[in-house]
């Protein structure tokens, strides 16, 4: 018994069908790839997203901790002015006047004595 002769038709059927299995098998590939390249694009963007809202969620925090801070500095600032008016009008407010007949001059004394007895002075070089 000898050798058998290769059957050049059974080994093109052959060959055909092997490249049909690899034309299928690079479509399937090339599927995979596509959804591969797809599940990076979304997670990507989902992590765009959530990084986007982890800085809003911070930003907004922070917004809200400097306007307490403003807050508080504006109450304080309103308490200090509102005790600055009052110990002003306190000082202001006259307490007696008395007219010096023979100079024709007005004293006034006010609330504490806070002031000077001396002649007032208009600016540094009594101007």
């Amino acid at each position: 018994m000898g050798a058998r002769e290769p059957d050049p038709a059974a080994e093109l059927a052959a060959l055909r069908a092997l490249i049909r299995e690899a034309h299928e098998a690079t479509k399937d590939l090339r599927g995979a790839i596509r959804e591969a390249r797809q599940v990076a694009a979304d997670a990507a963007r989902d992590t765009r997203a959530a990084a986007f809202d982890a800085g809003q969620a911070e930003l907004s925090r922070w917004a809200e901790h400097v306007q307490a801070q403003m807050d508080q500095a504006a109450a304080d600032l309103n308490r200090g002015v509102d005790e600055a008016r009052a110990h002003i009008v306190n000082a202001l407010t006259p307490v007696e006047l008395e007219v010096d007949e023979a100079t024709q001059q007005l004293k006034v004394r006010f609330a504490g004595n806070r002031f000077d007895a001396g002649p007032v002075e208009a600016g540094p070089n009594g101007r």
